[in-house]
């Protein structure tokens, strides 16, 4: 029983001095054509030259002018259920139910352009079909 207790307190320490090494990250670095890897940042024979300001800029508007452009291209523009004038007099505020509209017009509004909202049971696209919106 012993030997068994002292077995495994050995392992016990041995298992914590492992997990509490941690491997240093290495470094792969091609020097004269053959490659090493060390624990230090490779040596570089060409002095490093930081990007100016406005070649920071310039490739943050290239990329956001790249980005856009492939957004635009994959997802064509469609144009709102819901007329212009009555977007701007209603504004998603938490509401999610039938019994909290006024108007069918405001209850097809918060359908379209608001997130959580229960009004459509049977998912037709018609809102409070029962309260404000009659076929």
């Amino acid at each position: 029983m012993r030997i068994i207790i002292s077995q495994l307190y050995a392992f016990l320490a041995l298992a914590a001095a492992a997990s509490g090494v941690h491997a240093a990250p290495a470094n792969k670095c091609v020097i004269n054509g053959s490659v090493t890897y060390q624990q230090s940042p490779c040596p570089s024979t060409q002095p490093r030259k930081d990007p100016t300001l406005e070649e920071l800029n310039a490739a943050e508007r290239a990329r956001r002018a790249a980005a856009a452009s492939s957004a635009a291209a994959e997802t064509p523009r469609t144009a709102s259920s819901a007329p212009a004038a009555v977007s701007s007099s209603f504004r998603c505020d938490g509401r999610k139910y039938c019994s909290q509209m006024s108007s069918c017009t405001e209850a097809k509004y918060f359908l379209a352009n608001c997130p959580g909202v229960k009004m459509d049971g049977d998912n037709d696209g018609i809102p409070c079909e029962e309260q404000w919106c009659r076929p």
